[in-house]
């Protein structure tokens, strides 16, 4: 079997380097989540559902929780879990358990949690209804459950943008982009069929980090996201510069800014479903 063709300019990937690409928009949005919410308590279940490197994690640690707080952070893929598990590694005494688990398949208990906070997951699950329904299951009755999807995301219509300047209008859009995207009235619907009545939504904003190297930032992003359908060919590797160039120029030219320390920073907005499960 012929080996696939990839062109010299991908950068390889692993967890950490997706926690590089979300900065630290996912925790911010979640740390700002939980100043809404009554605080936590001493005896407090928090799931961090389909975690990854642990945003929401972070988030509730950052809040000086009460101590006898419990964390339960799963995901379904172990190398994004692998920089959650390198900073538990650091700090033993966090009240975190790790487990490797599919969002559409919990096999948690009912009735466990007090707060379920599935950020950012949503557009990338195979059963989004089940996913919604098992959130609601294993809530406490008034227990909170959050959903957070994107609105707005700068660097991704950006990619998009560079995609059809140098594959054609006519080309499929790559796989992982064109499941990005998920859309708040995508999530009414969703909530709706799992069997959620009462569900609000509140945006909040936050600035990702791109670093001092915006080439570097675009570069890692265009090797993860853009391998288009059936494969790299060898026209992204002869166009590879005119992408990355591309999406430079449009997200300098976009809603950014650059901090006293040199760093880009590209703002971001979501959609975030609260959903409190009945008494």
């Amino acid at each position: 079997m012929a080996t696939p063709f990839v062109p010299k300019q991908v950068l390889p990937f692993n967890g950490a380097d997706l926690q590089e690409l979300q900065g630290e928009v996912s925790d911010d949005i979640a740390l700002d989540l939980l100043k809404d919410f009554p605080a936590l308590s001493s005896s407090s279940v928090i799931h961090d559902n389909g975690c990854g490197y642990g945003a929401v994690t972070m988030a509730v640690m950052k809040s000086n929780p009460p101590t006898g707080i419990q964390i339960h952070a799963t995901d379904i893929n172990s190398m994004f879990m692998a920089p959650l598990q390198a900073k538990l590694a650091e700090n033993p005494t966090w009240p975190v358990e790790v487990e490797k688990m599919d969002a559409c398949g919990l096999t948690f208990p009912a009735n466990m949690f007090d707060l379920s906070m599935t950020t950012f997951v949503f557009s990338g699950l195979k059963d989004d209804v089940a996913a919604a329904s098992h959130i609601r299951r294993t809530l406490k009755p008034g227990g909170t459950g959050v959903i957070a999807v994107w609105k707005e995301m700068a660097w991704h219509t950006a990619l998009e943008n560079a995609h059809y300047k140098t594959r054609g209008a006519d080309e499929p859009m790559a796989p992982f982009l064109s499941t990005t995207w998920y859309k708040k009235e995508k999530v009414q619907q969703v909530t709706r069929d799992a069997g959620w009545t009462d569900v609000e939504f509140v945006e909040k904003a936050a600035w990702l980090d791109m670093g001092t190297d915006l080439k570097h930032w675009v570069t890692l992003a265009w090797s993860f996201l853009a391998m288009p359908v059936g494969g790299w060919k060898q026209r992204d590797e002869d166009k590879w510069d005119e992408a990355i160039d591309s999406i430079v120029q449009e997200l300098l030219q976009g809603p950014h800014k650059v901090d006293e320390n040199g760093v880009y920073k590209i703002r971001m907005v979501a959609d975030v479903a609260l959903m409190k499960k009945q008494e």
